[in-house]
C-alpha cells in the first residue's frame, strides 16, 4: 500500500507553513509568546539556534500561535461535545430525563443554627438578626463545592483596514474591543483555568469540564461582577440544584462609589453616605440600603438619575448578594479574584497597554495557548494532540 507522506502522516499545510517541532513550540509558544511580544520570541529562537541572519521572522511565531489556539480551540469544542453525549446531555448543554441523579438537591450548606453561632455582637446583627438569617444566598460547606470565578477582558481591536489620509475634521472615535471570557475552577487546593470568546461559549465548555471531573453533584458557587454574567449562568445551569451566584463585594462597594459620586453634590457628603452604606450591604441587607437611599434629603443631591441607577443596580442584584460579614467569618470567598489574576494571566499581561491591537482570532489564540501553559498541559498536547482536561494541584 502506497502513502502520500506530505497528507497522511502529518497535518496538511498551507502556502509556506513549516512542521514545528515539540522544541519550537515550546519556545515560541509557552516560554516566548506567552510572556514576550512576537518580534521579541522571534529575536530569542534565533539567538538559540544561531540564525541571527535569514532566521524565524515574528510572523511566523504569530502565525504558530494562531494555529495551535485554533486547532485547541476546535480539539476542546469536540472533547465538550463528547462529554455531553457520553453523560446524556443535549449537544445544547442541557440534561435530559435520563439523568435525574445530576437534578438531586444538593445538601452541602450549613443550618440555620450552625451560623446563629457565628453572628457578632455588632449593632446591625442585634437589629436585623432576622433578616440576615434569611438571606436567599446559603452559605456551602467547603469540602463539598466548587468556586467558579468569572470575568471579561477586552484588548483593542484591531482595525480591519488601515485609515488613509483625513479629508474631514476627525470625529469622536469609540474604543472596540476584542473581549476574552475567563473562568477560574477551583475545588479545594486544585484549579483550572478555561478561555473563550462569548460567554455562553466558554460556559458550556465549562459544564463539559465540571462532567468531566465529576464535579455536578457538588454545590457550585459562581463568583461574577455584575448582572449579564448573572443572567448568563442561569441560562445554562438553571437546572441545576445545587447552585449559588454571588456578587463580588469589591466590585459592589466600586459601583456604590461611582454612582454617589455622580449623584452626589460633594466629596464629603458622598463620603458620609458611603459609610453609612457600606454597612448595611456588608450584612446583606438591600432593602434597608435601598431605603437609605430613597431617604437621602434634595439638599444633598446633585444629579437624582445617579441615584435612582443604584437603587436600580442593588434591586436588581439583590438574589446575588450574600451576607458577607458572616461568609468571612466562616473562612468563605466574597470575591472573584481568582477570576481577574488569571485574566491578567491569560490576557491583560500580554495583550493590554502599549498601544498594541489584536484580531479576535490572534487574542484568543494566545490566551488559549497560555491558558494550555498555565494548566501544566502543553507537553502533552505538543506530543499527543490530547490533554487531560482535569484540575491540577
Amino acid at each position: 500500500m502506497l502513502y502520500n507522506t506530505s497528507r497522511e502522516f502529518f497535518f496538511p499545510l498551507q502556502g509556506e507553513e513549516k512542521y514545528c517541532t515539540e522544541g519550537f513550540k515550546e519556545i515560541a509558544l509557552i516560554y516566548g509568546s506567552s510572556e514576550e511580544s512576537y518580534r521579541k520570541t522571534s529575536s530569542l529562537l534565533n539567538r538559540i539556534r544561531h540564525q541571527e541572519e535569514g532566521g524565524t521572522p515574528f510572523r511566523t511565531v504569530r502565525e504558530a500561535v494562531e494555529h495551535e489556539g485554533r486547532l485547541l480551540h476546535e480539539y476542546l469544542e469536540k472533547k465538550t461535545s463528547a462529554i455531553f453525549k457520553e453523560n446524556g446531555f443535549t449537544p445544547e448543554g442541557y440534561p435530559q430525563a435520563s439523568q435525574p441523579k445530576l437534578l438531586t438537591p444538593n445538601t452541602s450548606i450549613l443550618e440555620e443554627e450552625d451560623i446563629e453561632e457565628l453572628l457578632d455582637d455588632s449593632r446591625y446583627i442585634k437589629d436585623y438578626k432576622a433578616e440576615i438569617l434569611s438571606n436567599p444566598v446559603p452559605y456551602e460547606k467547603t469540602k463539598t463545592s466548587v468556586n467558579i470565578s468569572i470575568d471579561d477582558v477586552g484588548a483593542k481591536k484591531q482595525k480591519e483596514h488601515r485609515e488613509g489620509k483625513p479629508t474631514d475634521p476627525p470625529a469622536e472615535k469609540k474604543r472596540v474591543y476584542v473581549q476574552n471570557t475567563v473562568i477560574h475552577v477551583e475545588k479545594g487546593d486544585e484549579s483550572y483555568i478555561l478561555n473563550g470568546y462569548g460567554v455562553l461559549c466558554i460556559l458550556r465548555l465549562l459544564l463539559g469540564f465540571l462532567l468531566h471531573n465529576e464535579l455536578l453533584s457538588h454545590r457550585l458557587i459562581f463568583f461574577v461582577d455584575g448582572n449579564y454574567l448573572y443572567r448568563k449562568v442561569l441560562e445554562l445551569f438553571s437546572w441545576h440544584k445545587g447552585l449559588s451566584l454571588i456578587l463580588d463585594w469589591y466590585h459592589l462597594k466600586k459601583k456604590c462609589k461611582s454612582l454617589l459620586s455622580m449623584a452626589m453634590k460633594s466629596t464629603e457628603i458622598r463620603k458620609k453616605i458611603v459609610d453609612n452604606l457600606t454597612p448595611l450591604l456588608w450584612h446583606g441587607l438591600v432593602d434597608q440600603a435601598v431605603t437609605y437611599l430613597e431617604s437621602l434629603p434634595e439638599s444633598e443631591i446633585k444629579n437624582d438619575e445617579a441615584r435612582l441607577d443604584l437603587i436600580t443596580y442593588l434591586t436588581r442584584n439583590r438574589p446575588m448578594i450574600p451576607v458577607y460579614a458572616v461568609r468571612k467569618r466562616l473562612g468563605l470567598r466574597n470575591s472573584s479574584n481568582r477570576g481577574e489574576k488569571a485574566n491578567d494571566l491569560m490576557v491583560a499581561n500580554r495583550q493590554k497597554h502599549k498601544g498594541m491591537s489584536w484580531s479576535k482570532s490572534g487574542s484568543v489564540a494566545l490566551a488559549t495557548v497560555t491558558a494550555l501553559k498555565q494548566n501544566k498541559e502543553y507537553k502533552q498536547w505538543f506530543r499527543e494532540r490530547d490533554i487531560k482536561f482535569k484540575l491540577v494541584a
